[in-house]
């Protein structure tokens, strides 16, 4: 019998997260039979060609009422100790949720665990360590089934559950996994020993969908050609571009820059490319198809990325669009936020800079744009770092082994020390 995964997303598809839907396909065409379980409705969704290939069914579990909430519990604890104990431990989880927030997760929770019943659903798996952990945190006891999830960014370092409830999803997860190994530095100083639990794995990429047609750099015009490819958020630093951009221009040095990606900043974007006088030369053509990505990548010169800590403490941790550059054979400067450095090497595939410096970014720039040879021995050089890291094949082969291995054991550990009964009170 085949393994079959429960993805449990915050949304399904969406445009910025391909690699979600990368990890999907890759156990799919591995044999492994996935239902993605979304808790809100896609309002945005992605217009990528290749999610067609996906397999999984996408069921919506916005979760239900919390008087329905509670009769589902009170019918599923059964007259048994262990499975009274086990709706204990969720409601202690949900009532004691520091966001205020965990009736409403229970709700999600029930939801979630109602859909996912009876569809022979052996393990679940969350990405994001914030509410999709826990829901599924929630769910997998009460289905009885193993539990792990992915860590990315944000989740971890600006809306983070917190140490307390980070602790109880990690001790209940069979494995965590994380994308870089500066998130599981980070997770250590957050969890100290119990961090033993969390594995690095890189998201991968498909590389032969990525690899560089012949003759696909064909420039429109005789300016250099930028390429940013970024949610219109702070952390993406895409205002630092504009202002390198405009840097070399008063500088001499003409570049067309094309910036793929929507978010809140954009109108800030807009304001600043009219006040540095940049609307003929950079262009915000927002969220784009990832096929559209793609052939931009091939027709750029150079990737730029300048990420920074935004205010709240967000900051990148392993960003696709430079996996997905350095496959396609192309050069990238970047920052060394996040995970950044464990992908670029610095002087090799691309060149690194301080962050919060548009000056140090423009210098980087024109460093590339004037040395075409040393441009395109970094992007040969990233091409090879991309088939050695990140191909999706090989790194998502691990993530299956560990699910097998989850699968194959016991489920969720769930403690049966004396408690106050929570079943007794009322919603």
């Amino acid at each position: 019998m085949s393994l079959r995964v429960g993805y449990v997303l915050k949304r399904f598809p969406r445009a910025s997260e391909t690699f979600i839907a990368q990890e999907i396909l890759e156990l799919e065409r591995r044999g492994v039979e996935v239902e993605v379980f979304a808790l809100g409705k896609n309002d945005a969704p992605a217009r990528h060609a290749w999610l067609a290939e996906i397999a999984a069914p996408v069921h919506q579990c916005e979760g239900v009422a919390l008087s329905e909430a509670w009769k589902w519990l009170h019918a599923h604890a059964g007259e048994d100790a262990a499975g009274r104990d086990r709706v204990e431990s969720v409601l202690r989880s949900a009532f004691n949720h520091p966001s205020r927030r965990g009736r409403h997760r229970l709700c999600e929770a029930v939801g979630l665990a109602e859909a996912a019943a009876g569809r022979g659903i052996g393990h679940l798996h969350a990405h994001f360590a914030n509410e999709p952990a826990f829901v599924a945190l929630l769910a997998s006891r009460l289905l009885w089934v193993p539990l792990s999830f992915t860590a990315h960014a944000k989740d971890i370092y600006a809306k983070s559950p917190g140490a307390a409830v980070l602790a109880e999803q990690v001790a209940a997860a069979a494995f965590v996994v994380t994308v870089c190994e500066a998130n599981r530095q980070h997770l250590r100083s957050l969890l100290g020993p119990m961090a033993v639990k969390v594995r690095t794995l890189f998201n991968g990429v498909d590389l032969e969908r990525l690899r560089q047609p012949k003759g696909a750099r064909t420039a429109g015009d005789d300016r250099h050609h930028l390429l940013c490819v970024a949610r219109l958020v702070e952390k993406k630093g895409v205002d630092l571009l504009l202002r390198a951009v405009a840097q070399l221009r008063s500088q001499g040095v003409e570049t067309a820059c094309t910036v793929i990606g929507e978010g809140p900043e954009r109108a800030m974007l807009e304001r600043l490319r009219a006040e540095l006088d940049l609307d003929g030369t950079v262009d915000l053509v927002g969220c784009q198809p990832h096929e559209s990505v793609v052939a931009a990548m091939h027709r750029a010169d150079l990737l730029v990325l300048p990420c920074r800590v935004a205010a709240n403490g967000d900051r990148d941790a392993l960003p696709t669009v430079l996996l997905e550059a350095m496959a396609c054979g192309l050069a990238c400067v970047s920052t060394p936020v996040g995970g950044v450095a464990e992908i670029v090497e610095h002087r090799r595939t691309g060149l690194i800079v301080p962050p919060e410096s548009p000056w140090a970014l423009a210098r980087a720039i024109d460093e590339l744009l004037g040395r075409p040879a040393r441009r395109r021995a970094f992007a040969a050089a990233g091409r090879r770092r991309a088939e050695a890291l990140f191909d999706r094949r090989r790194n998502v082969a691990r993530l299956h082994g560990w699910l097998e291995e989850a699968a194959s054991g016991v489920g969720v550990a769930i403690g049966a020390a004396e408690r106050p009964r929570l079943l007794e009170v009322k919603p």
